[in-house]
């Protein structure tokens, strides 16, 4: 019996082992988040921001000049954000418009 478990064990370990590093390799990578837009928290959120981002986009898919319509948003910081969310949003919009292949 003595044999049998020392045997159960080394294949357990020739198991567990891999698969333990392996484990350790990816939560290695895990650790840090990839930040891949360069964007502040606070303009994720800001509804004007993202208003803004949305209504550029539609603008140049459609074909209309850059025109952000600031006076919906009351506030002065709500208006740059919306601005700046919009300028954005228009110019990601032409890139990929005049990047897709075949225009």
């Amino acid at each position: 019996m003595t044999t049998k478990v020392r045997n159960l064990s080394v294949i357990l370990a020739v198991f567990a082992v891999p698969w333990g590093v392996a484990t350790v390799r990816l939560s290695g990578r895990a650790t840090r988040p990839h930040q891949g837009k360069n964007i502040s928290a606070g303009l994720e959120t800001d509804a004007a921001y993202r208003d803004g981002i949305f209504l550029g986009e539609l603008d140049a898919r459609q074909g209309r000049s850059p025109k952000p319509s600031v006076g919906r948003w009351n506030t002065e910081k709500d208006r740059a954000s919306f601005k700046v969310g919009y300028e954005k949003g228009y110019r990601e919009a032409l890139k990929s418009k005049n990047s897709q292949p075949g225009r």
